[in-house]
Parts: structure tokens; C-alpha cells; sequence
């Protein structure tokens, strides 16, 4: 029984660590979606990400962006509750059920699914990081979980560009 218990508690350390990896400081690199033009610049769902944040044992994980929407920049912070199937859920422009799929100290990569008011589905990738580009390796990493989520490689759109502000 107290081997189970050290098993149990191991877990669940390395996977608070892994989550402890997320909070501080990012920048949206990539974007990608299977509907391309939810992401186009001005698209509703084009956010860029400064920061991540988790509670405790990271059952809350808070996303502090901006959006760009009639040439005016607004900053935003949405709250993600985690569901039992280990997504977290919140809602911006519709409802967002969303998962870190792929950790390093480098870069994130986050898998989403959007269903807007009108009821449109659409698939996501945010890939958000501490450097300034990816490197050939990573971008392979991303085309693997677009390919997963069925998003075109050509919807795959480097955003690091486009996504400086004056903070």
C-alpha cells in the first residue's frame, strides 16, 4: 500500500510540474485553425498571449492576452476550469475547451475547440513561447498536431510578427 501511495504521489508531482512549466511570461508565436478565417489578422479567435497563470494544482489556469479587433488592441484574461477529462473550459467568442498538449521550457503548444454563438466548430492550435522563432524541429512538432486536429499545414500562420505591443 505505501508503495501505491509513493507511486500515486509521484504522479502527481511530475504532473505539477509539468503544469508548474506553464505560468510567467509568453508570446503567441503560431496560430492555427481548421477555419482559417477565425485567425486571419482582426479574426476573433487571433489572440496573443502574455501570460499564463495556475492555482494551486492548477485546477484554474488563467490566459492573459489581446485581441485585435477595428484596429483597436484590448487586453483580456479569461479563467480555464478543468474538466474531468483534463481540458479546461471557458468562454471567449463562444465556448473554448482546451488542453496543453506539448511542454518544453521553450515553447507550448495548446490544442482548442471553439463553437461560436452560431453553433461553427472550429479546431485550434496556439503555439505560445519564450523565443523568437521556431526552430525546424518545433514547426515539425506543430504540422504533427495540426495534421492530428485536422487543420491544414497552410493554416499554420507565424503571428510573432504581428503580435508586438506597446505594453
Amino acid at each position: 500500500m505505501v508503495n501505491f501511495l509513493l507511486l500515486a504521489l509521484a504522479f502527481g508531482l511530475a504532473l505539477a510540474n509539468d503544469y508548474a512549466e506553464l505560468q510567467g511570461k509568453w508570446d503567441t508565436i503560431a496560430i492555427a485553425a481548421d477555419n482559417d478565417a477565425k485567425i486571419k489578422e482582426e479574426g476573433p479567435l487571433r489572440v496573443y498571449v502574455r501570460e499564463l497563470s495556475c492555482n494551486e494544482d492548477c485546477n484554474e489556469m488563467g490566459i492573459t492576452f489581446y485581441v485585435n479587433a477595428n484596429n483597436q488592441c484590448s487586453k483580456t484574461k479569461v479563467i480555464g476550469y478543468k474538466q474531468a477529462d483534463g481540458t479546461y473550459r471557458t468562454q471567449f467568442e463562444g465556448d473554448n475547451k482546451f488542453q496543453p498538449v506539448y511542454i518544453t521550457p521553450e515553447n507550448i503548444i495548446f490544442t482548442s475547440k471553439n463553437v461560436d454563438r452560431a453553433g461553427q466548430e472550429t479546431n485550434l492550435l496556439f503555439v505560445v513561447g519564450k523565443s523568437q522563432h521556431l526552430s525546424p524541429e518545433q514547426h515539425e512538432k506543430v504540422v504533427e498536431f495540426a495534421h492530428e486536429n485536422n487543420i491544414p499545414e497552410e493554416n499554420i500562420h507565424n503571428v510573432l510578427a504581428t503580435g508586438k505591443l506597446n505594453e
